[in-house]
């Protein structure tokens, strides 16, 4: 399910892959979308943006986020490990510009696709101008199954250009 995962992390490469797993392993929009409404009515303000909604995702939420934790548990011997859902239901919906998180990150394409860039030697992005010159290394749309997996400092962005949920799981 996660080949290569533990060579990517031993050597700090960005990693690209699919779960393998059948269609009917991840939540549809059936279960997905009643999801974000609860979110929203439990208090959760950044489900209130159908361009770009963010959430805690549990455990126990959903059955892949449990397979899924037990399967990086196992590569990481431990599992502390979070998982966050971004989402949107718009074209061009406006997602992070490119960015590095302080923990290693694993996302996974639940529904819809979108475009996936990651720049292993650098970014040059500029907040202010919203401009960059430098080209990304990894440039792939993801579609459901399919994951990256990105060392905690290196750059990366998504670029929404369609309906889409994805699951974001962490850990330091």
């Amino acid at each position: 399910m996660l080949e290569g995962l533990s060579a990517a992390i031993a050597n700090r490469k960005a990693l690209h892959g699919n779960l393998n797993l059948p269609r009917g392993a991840f939540p549809d929009w059936n279960e997905l979308v009643p999801y974000f409404d609860r979110s929203f009515l439990n208090g959760n303000k950044r489900a209130r943006d159908p361009h770009k909604i963010f959430a805690n995702v549990d455990t126990d939420d959903f059955p892949i986020v449990r397979n899924i934790k037990v399967e990086l548990g196992k590569v990481l011997n431990t599992m502390d490990i979070s998982c966050h859902c971004y989402a949107g239901f718009s074209p061009n919906a406006l997602a992070s510009p490119p960015h590095k998180d302080g923990m290693e990150v694993f996302f996974v394409m639940i529904q819809g696709s979108m475009p996936w860039k990651i720049f292993e030697d650098g970014c040059d992005y500029n907040d202010k101008t919203q401009s960059m010159t430098t080209k990304s290394t990894f440039s792939k749309r993801l579609i459901p199954g399919d994951f990256v997996y990105i060392p905690t400092g290196v750059y990366h962005c998504a670029v929404p250009d369609s309906s889409r949920v994805g699951f974001s799981f962490g850990w330091s």
